[in-house]
């Protein structure tokens, strides 16, 4: 029960956690690319265009805000394929799990019954031998 739970844990975390937080994040970047777009548009109408230096801070905003954004989106994409990826992993590991409880609740107690019958067995045996006494051989 315990590694049932272990195992499902990260297949949760990827499609319940991971799958509203990219998309979340998304929207965050898509929202402050606009408004790093609007910020770098009113500075260009705000400063003269000679300068060389004009809105690089601007600039760079509305970079840095692409780059988020774009991140963002692989992050959908992979998380996409890692929720079909963990899926298939985590019910190939229930079937082991499944052959493990099936060794552990019966072949391992037919095997520990097998074992305490021969036990007895031999333990009859060796009071048989005791009872008889031990044979002894002349040397000549």
């Amino acid at each position: 029960m315990a590694m049932d739970l272990e195992g499902r844990r990260p297949v949760d975390w990827v499609e319940m956690d991971r799958t509203r937080y990219w998309p979340q994040q998304w929207r965050k970047a898509t929202e402050a690319l606009a408004e790093a777009r609007q910020t770098l548009e009113r500075c260009e109408v705000r400063v003269s265009s000679e300068d060389p230096k004009y809105c690089y801070d601007e600039r760079k905003a509305v970079e840095k805000a692409k780059r988020r954004m774009e991140l963002t989106e692989e992050k959908i994409q992979a998380t996409k394929r890692w929720k079909v990826e963990m899926r298939n992993h985590y019910e190939e590991f229930e079937v082991q799990i499944a052959k493990a409880r099936q060794y552990l609740e019966t072949d391992l107690a037919r095997a520990i019954a097998a074992l305490d019958r021969k036990l007895e067995a031999l333990s009859r045996y060796a009071e048989a031998g005791e009872v008889q006494g031990p044979t002894s051989k002349v040397q000549g």
